[in-house]
């Protein structure tokens, strides 16, 4: 059989028609960002010193940063491993640029307060995964 260009134009048209038809396109959306976990560890050895001095001055600022608590020192069950410490703390924000911030805001604060009530401390983000 022999095609002519603009029959071979016209069945590459019909096929591109098709194509969108059968899957439409979605609009572009900006990549967001996926929201940051925090997961702080301590052995908090002055309960008191600890929530008069420490808590009062962080928990301001991550309220002012958005950044929310999912966990704040419930019960821990420890699976494998060493046992959690007794002070955990997991939070949430919406990127990681929020939570450089409020720990630019807060490293002294952690540096020097919360090492005075508390020891072992350990604090880290993690990137999540967006929901669907």
């Amino acid at each position: 059989m022999n095609w002519s260009i603009p029959a071979l134009s016209l069945v590459f048209i019909g096929g591109v028609v098709v194509g969108i038809a059968a899957n439409p396109t979605q609009p572009l959306r900006a990549a967001g960002s996926p929201p940051v976990y925090t997961v702080y560890e301590a052995n908090v050895t002055d309960a008191e010193g600890y929530k008069n001095n420490f808590l009062k001055v962080a928990v301001p600022k991550l309220e002012q940063q958005g950044i929310k608590y999912l966990s704040r020192g419930g019960a821990t069950k420890s699976f494998m491993g060493d046992a959690p410490k007794n002070r955990i703390v997991i939070t949430q924000a919406k990127d990681m640029d929020t939570v450089m911030a409020f720990w630019n805001d807060s490293k002294d604060d952690f540096k020097n307060i919360a090492t005075k009530y508390a020891d072992g401390i350990r604090w880290y983000a993690v990137e999540g995964m967006e929901q669907q």
